[in-house]
């Protein structure tokens, strides 16, 4: 027998023993949005950089398991032992292959196929690490996937030595995993693939960059959501939401717009976000649906019959007594709503009450880490700022100008388009950089007869 939507909810949240009844929060069954942790273990802190989810991406990417491990010393002899050479000679060549497939006692990633062997962190980090590469796959590439099928095959022009660890590297087992996250803001998906494209025509660049690009695009991804979810079904789903950056070797001060519109607008939406999490968490149970938000859940309410409505209003209204009665003891502040969204509201407010401070705040540090780990920096009493270094100017650079030239005017706005905003003083340091780097070609000194070259 089906279940009703209500009954669902409470099989799944509430539990009653010893005559008491609780509640437990559960997020990502019915929606999953981001790979946020509320256990502070867990969550990834960057301690290695990016590179232990870069290498569970990569994994994801070939469908292989992350069971595994590296013994240089086993991989080095047995390469070793497959060349005939003279005794004399194979402690060198030995000596030869350790300097070019290990640096720092790390592997070297001479090319873009030895990624997967990028092992994630020997801690609890490592499940958030993980996280983050499934969200990547799941909510970026999507089935995407294939573009990267050229890259990480080893020609027949590589150097030899490339080759020849490449045979003799540990075969990783074949995995097939589940798709968890759904797919991110259509703006945000539309303009990674973009990138990628482009990304994937340099491969020097791409091996250069990759770990930057992948490490922006989840924070930009998990920003803008943030950002929007907040917005409730006013959400805007075509553009991004502005928030301003600084550069890495400009000053700043508070009447600049990346101290006014800028980080802390993300971390004052952040330690609200998983009042919202919860809140479509459960009205995606009432509606039986799966992964929709609030201005996708409006629509669909829209879209049902009158009697559905009704019913799901009453459903929507008794759920939210029932969460108010065991989570915060008391319901008499209900009321019944006729407003779909309304309701949604209410709901929001009583989640928002029935979750500790500490577990709010726990939740929103995800973006934090992420951020101050590539894209922030500390000015003193203004606190974190978002900060653009000179690496990381020169890959929007490359992604927005491709390959063709293009005007200042134009490079501004595909710098918006991937979500990051620059007030006049900060562009005025751009130009100033570029002059020096010599990538502005001028036909005059008015702005729009300014054109930037290419740098891939």
């Amino acid at each position: 027998m089906m279940l009703s939507a209500l009954e669902e909810i409470r099989n799944t949240l509430v539990s009653t023993k010893n005559g008491k009844t609780t509640l437990k929060h559960t997020i990502n069954k019915r929606t999953a949005f981001l790979p946020f942790q509320t256990r502070n273990p867990e969550r990834a802190k960057f301690k290695n950089g990016f590179t232990p989810v870069l290498g569970q991406f990569f994994r994801y990417v070939e469908k292989a398991g992350s069971d595994f491990e590296l013994n240089g010393e086993s991989i080095i002899q047995e390469i070793s032992h497959s060349v005939e050479m003279d005794e004399n000679d194979r402690p060198y060549f030995e000596r030869i292959l350790e300097s070019y497939l290990f640096e720092a006692s790390s592997i070297r990633i001479f090319h873009p196929s030895m990624y997967k062997y990028l092992p994630l962190s020997e801690s609890k980090e490592s499940h958030g690490e993980g996280e983050i590469a499934q969200f990547l796959y799941d909510a970026l590439l999507e089935s995407d996937s294939g573009k990267l099928e050229d890259i990480l095959e080893l020609k027949e022009k590589e150097h030899v030595l490339a080759r020849l660890i490449q045979q003799h590297m540990p075969r990783l087992e074949a995995k097939e995993r589940k798709v968890k996250y759904t797919p991110t803001l259509a703006f945000i998906r539309e303009t990674f693939a973009e990138d990628l494209q482009t990304l994937l025509s340099n491969r020097e660049f791409f091996m250069n960059h990759i770990n930057l690009f992948l490490a922006y695009y989840y924070f930009y991804s998990a920003s803008q959501f943030t950002l929007k979810i907040n917005q409730f079904e006013k959400m805007d789903t075509f553009s991004p939401t502005p928030i301003y950056y600084n550069l890495d070797w400009e000053a700043s001060n508070r009447n600049r717009m990346a101290v006014k519109t800028g980080f802390k607008v993300v971390m004052d939406n952040a330690r609200r976000l998983l009042g919202h999490v919860n809140t479509v968490e459960h009205l995606n149970y009432l509606m039986n649906t799966e992964n929709l938000v609030y201005i996708e859940l409006q629509e669909r309410f829209k879209a049902i019959s009158e009697d559905e409505q009704t019913s799901l209003l009453d459903d929507l209204y008794t759920w939210t007594r029932e969460y108010s009665e065991i989570t915060l003891g008391n319901q008499h502040e209900i009321e019944k709503k006729q407003d779909f969204m309304e309701g949604c509201k209410q709901l929001h407010v009583q989640i928002s009450k029935g979750l500790s401070l500490e577990t709010k705040y726990r939740y929103a540090l995800a973006i934090n880490e992420i951020g101050k780990t590539y894209f922030l920096k500390t000015r003193g009493s203004l606190g974190n700022i978002l900060n653009v270094t000179q690496d990381f100017l020169i890959l929007l650079t490359a992604l927005s100008v491709k390959h063709e030239k293009i005007s200042l005017k134009q490079l501004f706005i595909e710098f918006e388009k991937r979500g990051v905003f620059f007030d006049r003083y900060s562009k005025e340091a751009i130009v100033e950089l570029f002059n020096k780097l010599n990538l502005i070609e001028k036909k005059s000194d008015s702005g729009d007869a300014q054109y930037v070259k290419p740098i891939l």
